[in-house]
């Protein structure tokens, strides 16, 4: 009689066009080892959650995925890049890049932008914690910046985060960006709605890169991912991308 393995950690279906060689994963909440409040694909150990279940949650995407090591970020909403040479676990940054195929690239979000990255050869991997203090700190440009390659060999997918819908903000953040007034709308409250997904679409297109795939799900609504913003204590999903064996 033969065994069936059941995948703990469940994937977040959508089509990404990426070279041969380069895998994507976004997990969702259908399964997992954690409980109550994180339940139950938890990535973050500074979120409240048990150290066992996240580790069990780690290894089980690991192991499905046949990934040796993952490098996490401490994400502050700093826009610091850091370009991972050896395996480094926990860096202080928001966004991360490798050319080393020993290495996957981690992204833990609970409403602001995962933003994973390829280039067209398949040599590169990265990602971004993106919230609207990168965005105002031009986490994105200093990201693409820092690599020495021309900008429309970049594919970037943008994955799920909070909808303009639900991110209220006030007049403070809207007024550090006098130059994406039209992704804001007053509303009823007199404070603003921002589409976090279009402005970091908008300065993707600035910068010359038009390969980019756009997640449509937004994690206040869909039951299947974290949101802060719905629930302040809570967890957070991981974006991941790695080179294949």
């Amino acid at each position: 009689m033969s065994l069936i393995k059941i995948i703990m950690i469940k994937k977040y279906n959508i089509s990404w066009n990426t070279p041969k060689n380069i895998s994507y994963f976004i997990s969702i909440n259908e399964s997992g080892f954690s409980r109550d409040k994180f339940k139950y694909a938890n990535f973050s150990n500074s979120v409240g959650d048990k150290y066992h279940a996240v580790h069990k949650n780690i290894e089980e995407l690991k192991n499905n995925n046949n990934i040796n090591n993952i490098s996490f970020m401490n994400q502050t909403h700093s826009n610091k890049i850091k370009k991972i040479i050896y395996y480094k676990n926990y860096n202080n940054s928001d966004a991360i890049y490798t050319y080393n195929p020993l290495i996957a690239c981690a992204v833990m979000t609970a409403d602001c932008i995962p933003i994973l990255v390829t280039n067209l050869s398949g040599s590169l991997i990265g990602c971004l914690h993106v919230g609207w203090r990168g965005l105002k700190n031009n986490i994105i440009q200093k990201f693409f910046s820092s690599i020495q390659e021309d900008n429309y060999n970049f594919k970037v997918l943008i994955g799920p985060c909070i909808s303009k819908r639900r991110y209220e903000v006030d007049d403070i953040v809207f007024r550090e960006f006098s130059d994406y007034k039209k992704f804001f709308s007053m509303n009823k409250d007199g404070k603003y709605n921002m589409d976090l997904r279009s402005i970091a679409h908008d300065i993707l297109s600035q910068l010359g890169i038009t390969d980019v795939t756009i997640s449509p799900v937004c994690t206040y609504d869909d039951k299947r991912f974290y949101s802060y913003r719905k629930n302040k204590i809570t967890g957070r999903f991981v974006s991941l991308i790695w080179f294949k064996k």
